[in-house]
């Protein structure tokens, strides 16, 4: 019997097979480059991903220290450190939520086998949700959640887990001033956390032995942040000092053999790739 389920299903392949060409193509014709290497902050290490390796990562970032997870608007990646591909979710956002006009995942974060992703539907940021997946398959579990739109009137870039204290936190775009607090249970609002100072266009956040760490795109600096969730004082931590005509965009922490510790991607204006740095701490 050909089953409503069915044709949802059959729905969801054609709109999948219909946008990932375009957005292939969008990502190609917005020209991404890395920024001259002498205008950097020094790294450890780096990668630089073109073509269609750029295309899967240049959004969100996290680890867990085992693999590499990856989102770009409308999908997930995760590799292994060494950057071999073990799971692809081209479109991971599903049909209702594309009907809706969700368009964007933000800074991703994982967790006890769960990957966290804050869903936007850019230019309203009407709905901010976030949709959690499998972390091993990139498999959409069928868990969402939708968040205060007031808390986040220009959308949720990014959302960091906090897995010890059982909560996530997110914070607005723009001159952010406290640090929202949603428990990992029913990601109801536990408190907001007063900052000691507003931050700007932060991309990408990940949490590391209590501290909330920051990745903005503040040009001229492009600063890393550190913030205590408890407190909200926040300390810069050191700035990479991009290039302006790129976007610093995902970015993580964990400590790695070479010594690095801050991992982050950037990607810009000449062609079609993806710059991976990974900084030790200053």
């Amino acid at each position: 019997m050909f089953t409503t389920l069915t044709l949802r299903g059959l729905i969801a392949r054609a709109l999948a097979l219909l946008v990932a060409p375009l957005c292939l193509l969008t990502a190609f014709i917005t020209e991404r480059t890395a920024n001259p290497p002498e205008t950097q902050a020094p790294a450890v290490s780096y990668q630089n991903f073109g073509l269609f390796e750029a295309v899967p990562r240049y959004q969100g970032l996290t680890t867990d220290g085992e693999s590499w997870y990856y989102s770009w608007n409308l999908g997930l990646q995760r590799t292994d450190l060494n950057h071999k591909i073990l799971a692809s979710n081209f479109i991971a956002v599903p049909l209702q939520f594309l009907l809706e006009g969700s368009n964007h995942i933000g800074g991703i974060s994982v967790y006890d086998g769960k990957l966290y992703c804050p869903l936007e539907d850019g230019s309203g940021y009407l709905k901010p949700y976030v949709l959690i997946y499998d972390a091993k398959t990139l498999k959409y579990t069928g868990e969402y959640y939708l968040l205060p739109q007031e808390l986040h009137v220009d959308g949720v870039p990014w959302l960091a887990v906090d897995g010890p204290r059982g909560v996530a936190y997110t914070a607005e775009w723009w001159g952010a001033e406290v640090l929202n607090v949603f428990s990992l249970e029913d990601f109801s609002l536990v408190r907001t956390v007063p900052l000691s100072m507003p931050l700007d266009r932060i991309q990408d956040a990940e949490v590391y032995e209590g501290v909330l760490y920051c990745g903005s795109d503040i040009k001229d600096s492009h600063t890393i942040w550190a913030v205590d969730p408890e407190t909200g004082d926040v300390t810069k931590v050191f700035d990479r000092n991009l290039d302006n005509a790129v976007e610093a965009e995902g970015f993580t922490v964990w400590p790695m053999p070479d010594g690095s510790f801050f991992h982050c991607t950037e990607t810009g204006a000449s062609s079609v790739n993806v710059m991976f740095r990974h900084y030790a701490k200053p």
